[in-house]
């Protein structure tokens, strides 16, 4: 069920559901439970009680004043773990989701019992994933759509026109919807400025947590190099490489298998 709570910070949009080990899902930099939340008809929903909420700034989340940063998103889950009685959780963190999952684990690491981060980068001046900032500055919402699609999954420009004229569609409506709903279309450009500004590179080494690090093979918004940096910096992580895009999270079916997986090692 979605519902509003307030925690010691702000106001969230939260939906709780399921049974067993508590998982913490963090959403992509489009995250909002009102559209759509993939997580709860995932495997994971059968094995996990997963709590997920709209970001700061999305959905029906309040949209603080003043600058954000990685570190307000990463406290702002912190709180939210809090105001739901969570002493510990596993987390798993798609794209932006994982870039704050970094921080979060930095700033928490007694709440965090495992860590997956999918498509996520360390940030820094030479850890950064594409600056998906700049898209705004496209006026024509198809060729702005062709550009995210060719960037999301570099066979994009393989497919037959007809599929590609379709997934252009699709995603012009659902970046029309985004924008739309609630507060999006102004809380989404504060939360890619904080974006920009991710760099979790120093805090690397001291998460000693145990991670999965998931990269898709075609992806060139995240890319492979990125991953590997990761994995070369976290003093317990391992990569698992899917032959997907940016979105594999819940379109390849290996990527959930890999997270399941890496969770329940733990309940072993």
């Amino acid at each position: 069920m979605i519902r509003r709570i307030r925690t010691a910070r702000l106001t969230v949009n939260v939906r709780v559901e399921g049974e067993g080990p508590h998982l913490l899902f963090l959403g992509g930099s489009s995250f909002d439970l009102g559209l759509k939340a993939p997580v709860f008809t995932s495997a994971l929903a059968a094995r996990f009680t997963i709590a997920a909420a709209d970001p700061r700034g999305l959905g029906r989340t309040d949209q603080p004043y003043g600058p954000w940063s990685m570190e307000d998103y990463a406290r702002d889950a912190l709180a939210l773990l809090d105001a739901l009685d969570w002493p510990e959780a596993m987390v798993l963190g798609e794209s932006f989701g994982g870039m704050v999952a970094l921080h979060l684990t930095a700033l928490a690491p007694g709440r965090v019992t495992r860590l997956a981060l999918a498509v996520a980068a360390p940030g820094g001046p030479t850890g950064r994933s594409f600056p998906i900032h700049e898209f705004r500055g496209i006026d024509d919402p198809r060729e702005r759509a062709a550009q995210v699609l060719m960037l999301q999954d570099r066979r994009f420009a393989a497919r037959p026109e007809v599929q590609r004229a379709t997934l252009i569609e699709d995603r012009m409506r659902a970046e029309a919807a985004f924008l739309a709903h609630a507060n999006n279309a102004n809380g989404h450009v504060r939360l890619l400025e904080a974006r920009a500004r991710h760099d979790a590179v120093k805090h690397l080494p001291h998460i000693a947590v145990p991670s999965l690090v998931l990269s898709g093979r075609f992806d060139d918004q995240s890319p492979l190099d990125l991953s590997e940096t990761l994995v070369r910096q976290l003093p317990n992580a391992r990569l698992e490489v899917i032959d997907g895009g940016h979105g594999l999270l819940f379109n390849e079916n290996a990527a959930i298998d890999a997270v399941l997986s890496h969770f329940e090692e733990i309940l072993t």
